[in-house]
This record gives structure tokens, sequence and C-alpha cells, in this order.
């Protein structure tokens, strides 16, 4: 059957047959107006979006293009008319936005949960976070736009953070070219535990990921930190048993209000927020102890998989080709490619009764 998909779809055709009905009022709420879609339908307009941004090309190429073949425009769901360039800028940047594009990739994201939960799937039951460089226009004056050396570009970062399993995208966001992303975990996890309401049992990352704030941040909301470690790391002799104990002890002589220490549990969870970096050096150094075991690797080894994929993504759409000037464009591009593959791979499969290879291409364009 996969091969069978594959040889038949077209990306105008695929896009024709997918049920994108569950984001029209969400669309309908950034047209207040009901005469504004009598013209161009909304979804038709989501539609062109997407193509364009699979298809690679600019605003005024696509029309070029659709103008050529003017049979998938029809499969998008145009008549005789095309929107103008200017029409469809305006759509994508001023009526929906930033705003409105995260809105449309959340719904998606929880309709895909919600078909994912009747075959028998947990949506990001384990989260891979990864940042991939997009590159910022030369004369950029953003202060997100900075030169990265390891890459050798003048770039924002774009972070995102995918189901460990099925690899589908939950959650996106920009940082500057050389920030560090690590310290926005706490941001990322509150954020995509809002969207899914669900406990998500664990974090895979790199070694940017493996700090003291963030160990003791997984502790503190139950879940599992599995982060890579530096060929030169060490065990941390400040995170050991016996020197939490001994810390304790400080606050218990010093203040009458601290209670004795009954257990080593009970002792964690008052140093996490009295010594909170000294809790992450104790977790730390636990998953040190167990990063070389079978279960652990095999977590970590997930990531790799979700930095293929993301390598895919980018070449599919247009992001590796992409000139961003401002953080706010080069968020709105990676929410609109995001967007892009969510709706082409794992929403059309699923739509279709299919559950495995999600992230998959369905059509032989472009």
């Amino acid at each position: 059957m996969n091969g069978q998909l594959l040889q038949v779809f077209s990306l105008a055709g695929l896009l024709g047959i997918i049920n994108l009905d569950f984001l029209r009022p969400v669309l309908e709420k950034y047209y207040g107006e009901s005469w504004r879609w009598k013209k161009f339908d909304c979804i038709a307009m989501l539609r062109l979006t997407i193509f364009r941004i699979i298809k690679r090309k600019n605003r005024c190429g696509i029309i070029r293009y659709l103008k050529l073949f003017p049979e998938q425009a029809v499969l998008l769901g145009f008549g005789k008319k095309l929107p103008s360039p200017k029409t469809i800028w305006h759509w994508e940047k001023i009526r929906l936005g930033l705003k409105g594009f995260r809105e449309l990739f959340n719904e998606t994201v929880w309709n895909i949960k919600a078909m994912l939960r009747a075959a028998g799937i947990v949506l990001a039951k384990f989260l891979c976070v990864d940042s991939t460089p997009i590159q910022a226009c030369r004369n950029d004056k953003d202060e997100f736009a900075q030169f990265n050396p390891h890459y050798g570009l003048f770039m924002y970062k774009g972070d995102t953070a995918c189901c460990s399993e099925t690899g589908i995208p939950v959650d996106f966001g920009i940082d500057g070219g050389t920030n560090f992303d690590g310290h926005k975990l706490p941001e990322v996890y509150k954020r995509i535990k809002e969207l899914l309401k669900q406990i998500i049992e664990g974090v895979i990352g790199d070694c940017h990921y493996n700090t003291f704030d963030n160990h003791a941040f997984a502790y503190l909301n139950n879940f599992k930190l599995i982060c890579s470690f530096p060929e030169n790391a060490v065990f941390d002799e400040k995170g050991t048993t016996e020197n939490l104990m001994e810390k304790y002890k400080e606050f218990w002589q010093d203040g009458e209000y601290i209670p004795p220490p009954v257990n080593f549990l009970h002792v964690l969870r008052m140093l996490s927020r009295l010594e909170p970096e000294l809790v992450g050096r104790y977790f730390k150094n636990q998953a040190f102890q167990i990063k070389d075991s079978q279960d652990y690797k095999k977590l970590r080894g997930r990531r790799s998989l979700i930095e293929n994929e993301h390598s895919v993504v980018k070449e599919r759409t247009s992001l590796a080709r992409l000139r961003s000037k401002g953080k706010e464009n080069a968020e709105l591009e990676l929410a609109m490619s995001l967007l892009a593959i969510l709706i082409t791979s794992p929403l059309f499969l699923l739509q279709r009764g299919e559950s495995k290879n999600l992230m998959r291409i369905n059509h032989y364009e472009p």
C-alpha cells in the first residue's frame, strides 16, 4: 500500500483529500467578517501555504506555477481566480501571523494525539529536544541573529521538541544563533504539558541540557532526564549522598523551622527547594553512573534518529534555503514548515488508518 501511495498522489492531490475541517474554527477566528471567505476559502488558503512551503517557492513563484498548472489549483480548492502574491503575504504575515500558525500547529498536534490514542500510541511519552540552524539575512540587526562558528553561519537556532517514538514535532521556538538552549527546558516542558494535558515520562537532550538546574527541575516534576556526557565528564564529589546529608544538617541546626532528617528522600525534597543546584548535582551523578547501560543508551539513541528526521524536514520545506530577517519572521517560517510536515505526513497517514512510519513522504513531488 505504501508503494501505491507514493505512485498515486501528487502534492496537490494529497492536500485535496486531507480533511482539514477541524482547523476551520481556528482560521475563522482570524477573519471576523464572513464575506472575506466568499472569494477564497480559508481551508484553500491554508492548503496553498502548505503547497508553497513544500514546493520551496516564494509567493510570486507559487502563483506563476499554479497558472501553468491550473488543474493543481483546482485540487487545492481554487476556481479560475487565484489570490495575488500580496494577498498570500497579508494572509500569512498579518491575518494569521505567528500567533495564528502556532494555534493551527497546536490544534493539529491535539488532533494527531487523539488519533494516535485510538491506535494505542501515546504521543510524546518521551520527548526529544534538538535545535537546527536557520540562516539570517546578512543585514539583520535583530539581537538574536548571531554568527555561530560551529556552523559557520549568521543564524538563529530553531528549537524543536518531538515525540521520541514517532518523531512527530509537538513544540517549537527560536533562540539566538549562539545562545545556550539547555536553559529553555522548563519553559518547553510546561508548554507541552499544558498542550497535551498528560504525563511526560522523560526528556532526551544533548549535553547542553545536562545541567544541574535541569536535573533538579526533572526531579521536582517527576520525569527522567536523559542526556549525553562529554568524554571528559567525571563524577561530582559535591553531589554525593553524604554531602547532601551534611548540607541538610547545617540547615537543620541553623533554622528551627527545618525538621530533622527522616530519610534521604526527605532530605532531597527539602534541599530541592533550599539548594536546588546541589540536588541537581546528585541526580547528574546518578545519570553519570548509568550512562553506559543498555537502557540509557537505547533512549539516548532515539535523539540521533530525530536529528536525521530534522535534516529531512529541512530539505522537504523552505527552511534549508530560508534567509530570515527578524526573530518573529524566523519563528513564523518554522511554524509554517512544521505545520506543513504535520499535515502531509502523520495527519494524512492517520486519517487513512495507518500508524507506522508516520513521518515519511507520501507524495511524489516536489
